[in-house]
């Protein structure tokens, strides 16, 4: 019984609270909606574009790496062309 009470009141005190806040007019709601997804697209695209640059650095440093390493000898050696 006790808790069925401590359910209900904490049923009251949460409908309490969402009837007390103030209501937004339709075209702020509606403006504030498009606000956000508008900010989550951007950072969305952004992301993407973050993680392509970070790929294509990452293949550069290792293009970079493997010709250092070949002139500096480093490694297996360049294999001959044909017909020497």
């Amino acid at each position: 019984m006790k808790k069925l009470i401590s359910v209900l009141f904490g049923v009251a005190l949460f409908c309490g609270a969402a009837l007390g806040q103030e209501k937004r007019p339709p075209g702020r709601e509606i403006s504030a909606q498009a606000e956000h997804v508008r900010s989550s697209g951007n950072d969305l695209l952004h992301f993407r574009f973050r993680q392509a640059h970070e790929k294509h650095l990452a293949e550069a440093r290792r293009r970079n790496e493997g010709i250092a390493r070949d002139l500096r000898g480093e490694g297996e050696p360049l294999p001959k062309p044909r017909g020497w």
